[in-house]
């Protein structure tokens, strides 16, 4: 807790002083969530559909920043949430045992929808439209996770530190969007992130994980 506290703290002061939240500081905050699931050696808590719902819609938030042309300070952290969101996505495959073509079809989507950004075959219209759907796909995404923490009294290996964190970036966000001329769409995402995020630090702090009991090793197979 004293952990969360710290980085927590420093983001906050450097909210104050910067009026954004620094990329090592988003950084620092993905390590712990990615580091809770290593450490633990399982998904417990994070529902596979809304972080595949959630890795979506932040890669149209980044291509909708990039091809716009905003500066990074509007879409930076999406696209650094983005890489995180990639990394506990194989954890989950992993962790769960997610069929093999599942995987793969991530793996070709994801992989053709940023080629097809970076190789200028996606235009301003169509990812602007993509960006309107965009907030459907977060509530979409948020959604499921939070009625499953409901449902299971628990938030499993869920990590308080990066929600948190989101919440307070979704604040910072705000005001580089109003500063940047994000545009009412991005204004708009960042609200209802804003609520969503705030429901899941609540859940955490009260649910925390319990009803989660610790996975117990396989007993090696005899030979004959």
């Amino acid at each position: 807790m004293a952990e969360v506290v710290k980085l927590l703290t420093h983001a906050y002061k450097d909210f104050l002083v910067h009026g954004h939240i620094p990329p090592t500081d988003v950084i620092k905050l993905i390590i712990s969530k990615v580091a809770n699931v290593l450490r633990a050696h399982s998904a417990d808590g994070l529902s596979a559909v809304s972080c595949e719902l959630e890795t979506w819609g932040l890669l149209v938030h980044t291509a909708y920043g990039y091809l716009k042309g905003l500066a990074f300070s509007t879409y930076g952290e999406a696209s650094i949430l983005f890489a995180q969101n990639v990394l506990l996505l194989a954890l989950n495959y992993k962790y769960n045992r997610m069929p093999l073509s599942r995987r793969l079809a991530a793996v070709i989507l994801l992989g053709g929808a940023i080629a097809a950004v970076l190789t200028g075959h996606v235009s301003m219209a169509l990812i602007s439209h993509a960006y309107d759907l965009n907030n459907i796909i977060l509530m979409s995404a948020r959604l499921p996770q939070i009625l499953q923490n409901f449902s299971a009294r628990s938030t499993g290996q869920l990590s308080v530190i990066t929600y948190a964190a989101n919440t307070l970036g979704c604040v910072a966000r705000l005001f580089t969007t109003m500063q940047e001329g994000g545009g009412s769409a991005m204004f708009r995402q960042y609200c209802i992130s804003l609520v969503l995020n705030g429901i899941l630090v609540t859940q955490i702090l009260v649910f925390g994980n319990k009803g989660v009991a610790p996975k117990k090793a396989k007993p090696a197979a005899k030979r004959a």
